[in-house]
């Protein structure tokens, strides 16, 4: 697994969030989805973030969503503010059914400090383009 450590600056993501099943992930991102079709091409974002904001058994508490800026033309949505820091990232080679997984690699890896904060699964689409990126942000110390 190929990793790289990225200084991000905190940034704002608005979206939708659930809490239940990770089975129940996918209705949220076509809830999500399914608005964004709906704006103007001008608000598109080309990037969207998947954000486990806590764990409790087999509970998720997740959030699918969008940069801030890219959200003014989409309602009711939370807002989540990830702080800026170094976090260590990793594309996720096998679809999105390894992205648990990637996460368990990424954690496991030597002299990796983790930070409390949010880690997020990025997603890269730019317009026009047929398929997606992937990636696992993982907060870890300086």
């Amino acid at each position: 697994m190929e990793t790289r450590i990225v200084h991000r600056e905190s940034f704002i993501v608005k979206g939708y969030e659930m809490k239940g099943p990770v089975s129940d992930i996918p209705k949220l991102w076509n809830r999500l989805n399914e608005e964004l079709q709906k704006v103007p091409t001008v608000y598109r974002a080309e990037e969207s973030f998947g954000i486990t904001l806590g764990i409790e058994g087999e509970i998720f508490h997740y959030l699918a969503g969008i940069k801030d800026e890219f959200s003014v033309a989409v309602s009711d949505m939370k807002e989540i503010v990830i702080p800026g820091g170094n976090f260590i990232v990793s594309e996720v080679i096998e679809g999105i059914g390894s992205i648990s997984d990637t996460f368990s690699e990424i954690m496991k890896q030597p002299g990796i400090q983790l930070r409390r904060s949010y880690c997020f699964e990025r997603y890269i689409h730019p317009l026009g383009a047929e398929g997606y990126t992937t990636e696992v942000w993982v907060a870890i110390e300086e």
